[in-house]
């Protein structure tokens, strides 16, 4: 009998770790692994990697900024349209080939930039890296979480949000390091080889029984709630009837800010810095300060979702981004930098956890990859514009410090609709 209960007593000295760890990871680690993976990885078509190959590109190549640069916003405009479709393609293909199909696309922008000698193949090089890599890369990861995930929704999202970060730390440092013993066509090319022969199976490995487990629950259960009207969700959302529902353009009003504010303070931080009176160094020292702070909001936020819903950080949301860049933009000391960044660093991370379990919770999860490239699609548009807009006006005079405080009006005047958005008589 003392034997039994001590075998009983071990037994549950074996599994308390697994009694410990949330439900989410338990029912969705390996979803959450998976998604986590495809955000790390989406640095392959980052501007931070491309970033540290732009000046060695146009050495070689003999390309000026403004070639360079213009090749660069044209892909990532084109990108942005096909997103529109591709992106829809989400919905229909089976995870395991659209997640193929992805990672082939990534791998040939890698071969075709490693073997790039004219204007012409870098243009297809970055469409190519800015479509799979940064598009659709990270369109899956956070899609493929709010579909088939419906508790721990916020807690996941922030979890693998932590993989953007991740990747604007590890991938510019393994650009440098290589650049030790590479020259940058033969570095595009192992990292194509990477994708191809590393990334490639290892996704599929995990995939290979997907459509028949979790993709079956999930349309049996779509199916269950559309037919029984005690468990109907409500409104099977189309991107037709998305269209015509005024909160779409609301959200899209609200979630082009962080691409757009992140471009043009990353993009110019040079300029930034002097018009500051700062050394470009002693402004990247704010950087950590905008990461660790995007990260535990990220945590934060998706910790309020799961409890109190997504309204209450919307509504923060936009305040964190005004008052960071009031400090950013009147800081002609370090210490108010590196609280606007902070600031700053909040509200990408509450926008970031927020945007996709809102659309999953408004729109639902049936149509959620072609809803979601919408705006996947705008982000892309506006991460787009500024190094255009502020260096043209920045040409003619302009300070970036002012260009900046006209994003703080624009973001102003966006805090209201956050009031609106999640009330549910409007669903």
């Amino acid at each position: 009998m003392k034997r039994k209960t001590k075998m009983k007593d071990h037994g549950c000295s074996i599994k308390r770790p697994l009694l410990t760890m949330p439900p989410f990871i338990r029912g969705h680690g390996g979803l959450i692994s998976i998604s986590f993976l495809m955000a790390l990885f989406s640095g392959f078509g980052q501007s931070v990697f491309f970033g540290a190959y732009i000046p060695q590109i146009q050495e070689s190549l003999g390309l000026t900024k403004t070639t360079i640069g213009s090749l660069y916003t044209m892909a990532t405009l084109v990108s942005a349209v096909i997103i529109i479709y591709t992106g829809k393609m989400l919905d229909h293909l089976p995870l395991q080939r659209f997640v193929t199909f992805v990672l082939c696309g990534l791998a040939m922008g890698c071969f075709v930039l490693s073997n790039a000698q004219n204007t012409a193949m870098i243009f297809l090089a970055f469409l190519l890296l800015r479509q799979c890599g940064q598009g659709l890369m990270g369109l899956t990861a956070t899609t493929t979480i709010n579909r088939y995930m419906t508790t721990g929704r916020g807690k996941a999202m922030a979890l693998i949000q932590l993989g953007h970060p991740a990747n604007m730390i590890a991938f510019p440092f393994l650009a440098f390091f290589i650049a030790r013993y590479m020259e940058w066509h033969s570095a595009w090319f192992i990292y194509g080889l990477f994708v191809l022969f590393v990334l490639l199976p290892g996704f599929w490995f995990y995939l290979r029984t997907h459509q028949e487990t979790r993709h079956a629950k999930w349309e049996a259960q779509e199916k269950a709630n559309n037919e029984n009207p005690a468990t109907a969700l409500g409104k099977i959302w189309t991107r037709t009837h998305v269209l015509q529902d005024w909160r779409f353009y609301s959200l899209m009003a609200l979630t082009v800010i962080p691409p757009f504010t992140g471009t043009a303070i990353f993009f110019y931080q040079g300029e930034l810095a002097t018009s500051l009176a700062l050394t470009p160094l002693m402004f990247a020292s704010s950087f950590p300060f905008f990461t660790i702070t995007s990260a535990i909001c990220s945590f934060l936020t998706g910790a309020v979702i799961d409890k109190h819903g997504e309204k209450s950080s919307l509504i923060v949301y936009p305040l964190c981004t005004v008052i960071g860049l009031l400090f950013l933009t009147n800081g002609h000391n370090i210490a108010l930098v590196y609280a606007g960044m902070t600031f700053l660093g909040a509200s990408f991370g509450i926008i970031a956890t927020i945007s996709a379990p809102l659309l999953a919770r408004i729109y639902g999860t049936k149509h959620l990859g072609a809803i979601k490239s919408l705006f996947f699609s705008s982000s892309i548009v506006s991460s787009a514009i500024p190094p255009v807009l502020f260096g043209f006006l920045m040409d003619y005079g302009y300070d970036i410090k002012l260009l900046l405080s006209w994003v703080v009006y624009y973001t102003a005047a966006t805090w209201f609709l956050t009031f609106r958005i999640c009330d549910k008589k409007y669903e």
